[in-house]
């Protein structure tokens, strides 16, 4: 049955493009202002944008769906949006 690994392969590839189809919708009004590397740092900026009122959206590239290695580094990377309309705002407030 050679047909079926076309079909997997086909399966595979069409939820990935479904899938970078609906982040690229999710965010698209929106701008990544800041990338934190490891929570503390990502704390620090997130607490200065709630300070201020700033909504923000944050996305965690490559997550491993609940899988986690255990490591006394945390480089968890943190890409943090904010709306086109707020970056300005959101910047004043990282400034700060």
């Amino acid at each position: 049955m050679p047909g079926i690994g076309w079909l997997f392969v086909a399966i595979v590839l069409g939820g990935i493009i479904i899938g970078s189809l609906i982040q690229k919708y999710r965010y698209r009004n929106m701008k990544l202002i800041y990338t934190a590397f490891g929570q503390e740092n990502y704390f620090k900026v997130i607490s200065k944008l709630n300070n201020d009122g700033v909504k923000y959206k944050v996305r965690v590239p490559g997550q491993n769906f609940g899988v986690s290695e255990r490591s006394f580094v945390d480089n968890t990377q943190y890409d943090i949006y904010v709306k086109k309309e707020e970056v300005h705002r959101a910047g004043n407030a990282l400034h700060r």
